[in-house]
C-alpha cells in the first residue's frame, strides 16, 4: 500500500472476506468463541494493512467489545429456534462483524503513516 485509499479499499476487502465467514458458520453451536477469534485475526490483517506496527490491544478489545459481547448474547438466544433462529443469527454474526471491522479500520486508519493522494 502507498496510500491510505489504497489501503482503505483493501481493508474493507478484508473486513467483507470476514462478514462472509462469520455469516457462514455462525449457526454452528459454539461457533462465538470461534468468531471472537476470527476477529482479533481480522484487526491483525487491518492493522498490516495499515502499516500500523503496534497498537493498544486493550484500547481495540474495548473498541469491539460492545459489539462481540451483544452478538454472544443474542446468538445464545437465538440457538434453540432451529431454522430461523439460525439464519436471524448468521445475520447478526454478519452485521456485528462488519460493525466490528469497521471500527477497526477507523482505529487503525487514525494511527497508519500512510498519507493520502
Amino acid at each position: 500500500m502507498k496510500t491510505i485509499e489504497e489501503a482503505d479499499r483493501k481493508a474493507r476487502n478484508i473486513v467483507h472476506g470476514w462478514c462472509a465467514a462469520a455469516t457462514a458458520v455462525s449457526w454452528v453451536p459454539g461457533s462465538t468463541l470461534v468468531l471472537g477469534m476470527a476477529d482479533m485475526k481480522m484487526v491483525n490483517d487491518v492493522a498490516k494493512v495499515y502499516r500500523v506496527q503496534s497498537f493498544s490491544i486493550e484500547g481495540v478489545t474495548a473498541a469491539i467489545g460492545g459489539a462481540v459481547a451483544g452478538r454472544g448474547t443474542s446468538e445464545a438466544a437465538l440457538v434453540w429456534f432451529p431454522g430461523v433462529g439460525w439464519g436471524i443469527k448468521a445475520l447478526i454474526a454478519g452485521g456485528v462483524t462488519k460493525a466490528v471491522g469497521e471500527i477497526v479500520i477507523s482505529y487503525m486508519r487514525e494511527r497508519s503513516p500512510l498519507v493520502a493522494k
